[in-house]
């Protein structure tokens, strides 16, 4: 795939791949390991026709991508899909997966088997880190909030405090195994509508809620959690794709018909 880099060129902030000249034949779907750094788009300015040239300090800028490798986010709410990561946006009705990723990138969801663990499979994924950095337990890695990065939440100065502290790091994984090992995660019990939902969902924030009990915190519900965490998540991954697309299929992108990221 393309990287996708901003510049501003003819009064105008414009949008387009590394290479646009290969832009249609290699840009199939984001998600992928890229070319190479952001470097100067080839070519002339789509809107004049000039050759580009940039100084130092009006160089192209990376876009984020806002799919990463879920199996290199230790400690994570993962969301993916079957269909690849062109599905995970509000203009898609595909249905979604979620997991918990333990400290050394191994995956844990619930599905119509079970709880799989698994070390491959989630490495187009967007990613909710659910601690605070263990450096500084009084920063919140990730906060409810609308912050403009496409890729992953950031701290902000949002009011409601962080999902979990730093602190859990150290027992992570054994409290992910002894969860994921109860009763109540077989393969009969699937669809049963528990405390915080059914499904992957629900066994991925029951096991959030659980660690958030155990720290002496108050439970966070799935209303919540999803229209806090989640739909923000989504909502910056629809953006990028919508502008993924655009590329795509017109060489570039400027002004305002598809939202900024």
């Amino acid at each position: 795939m393309e990287n996708i880099v901003r510049f501003e060129h003819c009064g105008e902030l414009i949008y387009t791949f590394t290479h646009r000249e290969d832009s249609h034949s290699s840009a199939e779907e984001p998600g992928g390991t890229g070319s190479g750094p952001a470097g100067v788009p080839s070519g002339r300015c789509p809107l004049c026709g000039d050759r580009l040239s940039f100084r130092l300090l009006d160089a192209p800028v990376a876009v984020p991508c806002p799919f990463s490798n879920g199996h290199e986010t230790p400690c994570a709410f993962l969301l993916s899909s079957r269909s690849g990561p062109t599905s995970i946006s509000e203009q898609n009705d595909s249905e979604l997966h979620v997991g918990i990723s333990n400290s050394e990138g191994v995956v844990f969801s619930y599905t119509e088997s079970g709880v799989q663990r698994q070390q491959q499979s989630w490495e187009k994924s967007l990613t909710i880190p659910l601690v605070t950095p263990s450096n500084n337990p009084s920063v919140p890695l990730i906060t409810p909030s609308n912050h403009p990065s496409p890729a992953v939440v950031t701290p902000s100065n949002h009011s409601s405090p962080p999902l979990l502290p730093g602190s859990v790091v150290r027992s992570w994984d054994r409290r992910l195994e002894t969860f994921s090992s109860q009763d109540r995660w077989t393969t009969d019990r699937f669809s049963e509508e528990g405390e915080f939902g059914s499904c992957c969902y629900g066994f991925a924030l029951s096991f959030i809620n659980e660690v958030r009990r155990s720290e002496v915190m108050e439970v966070i519900s799935q209303n919540t959690f999803t229209l806090g965490y989640v739909l923000p998540t989504i909502h910056r991954s629809s953006k990028y794709l919508s502008l993924y697309d655009h590329i795509r299929h017109h060489g570039y992108y400027h002004n305002t018909t598809v939202p900024t990221v």
